[in-house]
């Protein structure tokens, strides 16, 4: 029995701090709610597909469809250009604690902290700093198949 105990304790030491049990698997298609989005200082409404397309642990990489109402007349800002639409690439990270994670667009400026709530439920709070400068928060829903 002591010997157990012994082995239980040393393996212990062998888990690095901070690590957790598998991330939940983002892999598949979301597809987000229009959500009231803040940009340039106007208000507008935002709608987001997101493909999560590879996952290693921890690391997955993901596109971005974004797409505007153009009835408002508040357009986005895609790499210079205005428009009602466009795709970001992103990359994302979950934290330590397997739970949070983070997504950062590759050649744009905005980021995204999120959670699942459920297993098929994303929850993201975005937002981009300078001239373009927004904000929003998204419910989105995995899609079957």
């Amino acid at each position: 029995m002591r010997c157990i105990g012994i082995l239980l304790m040393g393996m212990a030491f062998l888990t690095p701090v901070g690590a957790s049990a598998a991330e939940p698997d983002l892999k598949g298609s979301w597809s987000c709610d229009p959500t009231p989005i803040l940009i340039r200082n106007e208000w507008t409404t935002l709608v987001y597909k997101i493909e999560v397309s590879e996952q290693r642990d921890a690391l997955f990489k993901a596109t971005i469809q974004w797409t505007l109402p153009e009835s408002a007349g508040v357009e986005g800002n895609q790499q210079g250009k205005n428009s009602f639409s466009g795709t970001v690439e992103a990359f994302g990270i979950f934290d330590f604690n397997g739970e949070t994670f983070d997504m950062v667009a590759y050649k744009d400026g905005h980021r995204h902290h999120g959670r699942l709530s459920d297993a098929n439920t994303m929850l993201l709070v975005g937002s981009e700093t300078g001239d373009d400068a927004w904000v929003s928060r998204n419910r989105c829903h995995r899609q079957e198949g």
